[in-house]
C-alpha cells in the first residue's frame, strides 16, 4: 500500500489537521479503515486513536482509495467534536446497548 497526501490543512479552532489522501493498493484487496488509519498515523507521526477517517471512496476498476481524514491534537477533542456514529465506527465509544 502506498499513501499520497493530496492536501493538508491546519484547523486551529477545532484542534486538528485535515488531510485529503489517496491510497494505492495494486494487486491487493481494498484496505480497511483501520489499515488506512494505521498507515496515515505512521506517516504523519500520530497515534491511531487520534486519526478519524471521515470518508473513503473506491472507484470501480481502479486500485485506489480516495479519502478525507482528521488528526486531532488529542482524543478528548475528537470525542467532543465528532458525532457519535463516527466515534463508534472508530472504536472510541461503545454502542448504546452495550
Amino acid at each position: 500500500m502506498e499513501l499520497e497526501i493530496i492536501s493538508k490543512r491546519e484547523n486551529p479552532l477545532l484542534h486538528r489537521t485535515e488531510i485529503e489522501f489517496v491510497v494505492r493498493h495494486p494487486k491487493e484487496k481494498t484496505p480497511s479503515r483501520n489499515e488506512v488509519r494505521g498507515l496515515i498515523g505512521k506517516n504523519m507521526g500520530a497515534e491511531i486513536e487520534r486519526v478519524i477517517i471521515d470518508r473513503m471512496r473506491t472507484t470501480f476498476g481502479m486500485q485506489l482509495v480516495k479519502g478525507y481524514c482528521k488528526i486531532y491534537e488529542n482524543v478528548d477533542f475528537a470525542k467532543k467534536i465528532e458525532p457519535d456514529f463516527i466515534l463508534i465506527r472508530h472504536g472510541l465509544k461503545g454502542k448504546k446497548g452495550e
